[in-house]
């Protein structure tokens, strides 16, 4: 399943300013404070804690609480763990407990005033802690993800990636699937962002293909404290998915200044 992936004065009296900056310095800012470490390509520790509902058909539901730690390496390394609990509803009752454990790093290639590119790196353990929570394989997944500022408001962005399964229960489906994000992030008034997620999989083992869409609205409430709320569908292939709704609230434990 694609999870359509996270973010959300006074001024001193003084001497008076010097001349406006260039355009240029208008826009050079690629993580402003105010986006609240909504980019995906973006490198700031963070604390995050998420809820999400998933509604797959009229027999089958999902409930989980994410809790997501990242934690920044050198100036270009972050490293993501994620953890799960899920709840499964079906029509023989519920089932619940840990899913399986996420594993990402994020490495920063090249980076320039208006644009930021970077590899991805990680793995899905087969951690869940009854059959019905996880996939029942080990998966590792790749890719590169980048963005580009072409004003200071907008910030479009592509995420391609490739995850596939090595090990696991030879009696649950095989994982093999390239996933393409192309994302737009816009920041508006007040401390707030909203971004659109357009998810592409190509699943090779099903041999289908899946469209799905995402929408998000957040808000930096505090300095370091930001609110989102996110809903997705799927909007064309072989139905997997029938919405989400997910909200959730992050503390960044470090901010681009």
């Amino acid at each position: 399943m694609v999870w359509a992936a996270t973010t959300l004065a006074a001024q001193p009296t003084g001497p008076s300013p010097g001349p406006p900056p260039a355009d240029d310095t208008e826009v050079s800012d690629l993580t402003p404070n105010r986006g609240a470490a909504a980019s995906p390509i973006e490198l700031v520790p963070r604390l995050e804690i998420r809820q999400s509902y998933v509604r797959v058909g009229s027999d089958l539901s999902l409930h989980d609480t994410t809790t997501e730690i990242d934690i920044q390496f050198l100036d270009r390394v972050l490293l993501r763990y994620e953890a799960t609990l899920r709840v499964v509803g079906s029509p023989s009752g519920q089932t619940s407990g840990f899913g399986d454990l996420r594993l990402q790093a994020i490495g920063i290639l090249a980076s320039a005033p208006r644009y930021i590119a970077g590899i991805i790196l990680g793995a899905v353990l087969d951690t869940a802690s009854q059959p019905a929570l996880g996939t029942g394989k080990q998966q590792v997944f790749f890719g590169a993800g980048g963005t580009f500022k072409p004003v200071r408001w907008w910030l479009p962005y592509l995420i391609v990636q490739d995850q596939l399964s090595v090990a696991g229960d030879d009696a649950r489906p095989d994982v093999h699937q390239l996933v393409v994000n192309a994302g737009n992030l816009v920041f508006g008034r007040g401390q707030t962002w909203y971004k659109l997620d357009l998810v592409t999989a190509v699943d090779f083992i099903a041999e289908a293909g899946r469209f799905f869409g995402t929408l998000e609205v957040g808000r930096l409430l505090l300095r370091r404290t930001g609110l989102f709320f996110r809903s997705s569908t799927q909007l064309a292939g072989r139905r997997e998915l029938d919405y989400s709704l997910e909200a959730g609230v992050r503390y960044l434990f470090r901010l681009n200044d």
